[in-house]
């Protein structure tokens, strides 16, 4: 009876292990090699978006400038630093009239906000920075 116990009792342990194998699948077992490829292009994390959405609305309400929405706006994700008209180092931001903001950096977000924002409610998108809300609102 001993030996009955012994062997069943390997069984059950062998069976489970098995079963534990098989359950992760061989890509996972390959390091992934057998999942599939995306399909090629640029994508974003709709966390990115819904950031820039709360931003946006935070500096437009610091403003005070009730024009311009979010959804009118074209947004241009480009490099860290990318060559502009406004420096010869470069830019991490630049707003460009009637609605575009191109971004190489979220930390300059609110920045570019007010540009534009000054713009749709003034006609003069400030490029001087002479307004507080540069100070205040970002």
């Amino acid at each position: 009876m001993r030996r009955s116990v012994r062997i069943s009792l390997r069984t059950l342990l062998g069976a489970g292990v098995f079963l534990l194998i098989s359950s992760c699948g061989p890509a996972d077992l390959g390091g992934g090699s057998f999942n599939k490829a995306n399909p090629p292009g640029m994508y974003t994390d709709q966390t990115l978006v819904e950031y820039l959405q709360v931003s946006f609305d935070e500096a437009k309400a610091c403003s005070g400038l009730t024009g311009g929405t979010f959804d009118d706006l074209t947004v241009v994700m480009m490099e860290p630093q990318f060559p502009c008209r406004w420096y010869e180092s470069g830019c991490s931001g630049e707003f460009v009239t009637p609605n575009t903001i191109k971004l190489g950096s979220p930390y300059v977000w609110k920045h570019e906000v007010i540009h534009y924002l000054l713009y749709v409610n003034t006609g003069d998108a400030d490029s001087s920075h002479a307004s507080d809300l540069f100070w205040e609102c970002v």
